[in-house]
């Protein structure tokens, strides 16, 4: 279990390390077992992990899949080590060369790989002139172009299970043992999975018992069991370099029925006859919208079923849902067909139901006009 951290980390050096490879001009050289197993785009890669003195590694064996500042560039020396940090084991590889295969012993582009054992990484860029191609082979993603600089750091957080569908940002990953609980009250509740509901496991306070014993290993997003209206989320690490955690929770709106609350009135005696309705709306992706209207002020409500005006229940929402008229549908109602609405009181407010699937659809109704001939 890991976190992502915002603070930049820096490179360790060469210090302890193996040499792997040293003068690397083109070749390609394999790295021994990395002590664990490592996942990317599914294939445990703990034996397959390759790199070149052209500044690429490769997870899965001879593919460019991690560039940095690819090019026909030179390595002087390639290193690698197992490392412990926070109780974990990690893998630290590091390359030092130049930008161009004829400058030996010029160190412009020097940089570290840190492989963890939950498919995450950080690479670590100690020097880097910007002349070649950085870029990921990102698994399900595809291509991911990257923005690389001197003395900066970056996190690559496998968003799927076995090192698919990465997030790549500036900043690193702490890996440590992270456990959560809820506070419900006085109550201190995880989640059970038998029962699918969080459960009473003890009271407040809190200690580092406690989350020992009973602390979940992931955040759950579901309440079912919780009781308190606002209940806290608690996080515990044994990691003194544990940043403080952000918590995001996107929430989608739940469908709605809007009503105008007032009459349309055309009762001007130069009125004649309603032509046409026309929307503005803007729409993005799988929203729904669809549209009712009345003309005796809300006390009843219709919709045009492409033959006839049929009635439909307002308390009913899946009734407005199935029945109500979709925005072409409303739009596309002819003069006729208005006028056997029967507006002879010319009054007339609209109802709409809407419903959003995604928090990234966008949905909303700009201007409802209706249009009318005159006399």
């Amino acid at each position: 279990m890991g976190i992502y951290t915002a603070a930049i980390i820096s490179p360790k050096g060469n210090s302890g390390m193996t040499l792997l490879s040293s003068h690397n001009d083109d070749s390609t050289v394999n790295f021994p077992d990395i002590g664990f197993d490592f996942f990317y785009n599914g294939v445990n890669c703990r034996t397959t992990i390759k790199i070149s003195g052209n500044s690429w590694i490769g997870f899965t064996g001879a593919s460019e899949q991690l560039k940095i500042n690819r090019r026909d560039a030179g390595a002087d020396n390639i290193y690698y080590v197992k490392e412990t940090v926070n109780g974990r084991p990690t893998f630290r590889i590091r390359w030092e060369g130049h930008q161009s295969y004829s400058s030996w012993g010029t160190l412009d582009l020097v940089w570290e790989l840190i492989l963890f054992n939950d498919s995450a990484m950080v690479l670590v860029i100690d020097k880097i002139p910007n002349t070649g191609t950085n870029s990921f082979a990102n698994p399900v993603l595809g291509t991911t172009a990257l923005t690389l600089e001197n003395s900066k750091s970056y996190a690559f957080i496998s968003g799927q299970d076995h090192g698919k569908a990465y997030t790549v940002n500036e900043g690193s990953y702490i890996q440590t043992d992270i456990k959560y609980l809820i506070a419900d009250g006085n109550d201190i509740k995880h989640w059970d999975n038998i029962s699918e509901s969080y459960v009473k496991v003890s009271e407040l306070p809190l200690t580092a018992e406690k989350f020992r014993s009973y602390g979940d290993d992931i955040c759950r997003k579901e309440r079912t069991g919780l009781v308190s209206s606002s209940p806290v989320l608690k996080i515990w690490s044994p990691s003194e370099e544990l940043p403080a955690p952000k918590i995001i929770q996107t929430i989608v709106p739940k469908p709605v029925i809007v009503r105008m609350l007032e009459d349309v009135l055309f009762s001007e005696a130069y009125i004649q006859d309603i032509t046409n309705v026309v929307l503005i709306m803007d729409s993005i992706g799988s929203g729904i919208i669809v549209f009712i209207v009345s003309t005796d002020s809300g006390v009843s409500w219709k919709a045009w079923d492409g033959s006839s005006w049929i009635l439909v229940d307002i308390t009913n929402i899946q009734d407005v849902k199935s029945i109500g008229m979709s925005a072409a549908t409303l739009q596309g109602i002819t003069e006729a067909q208005w006028s056997s609405l029967g507006l002879s009181d010319k009054r007339m407010r609209f109802a709409w139901y809407i419903e959003v699937a995604a928090s990234t659809d966008v949905l909303k109704l700009k201007e409802l006009r209706i249009n009318y001939n005159v006399i």
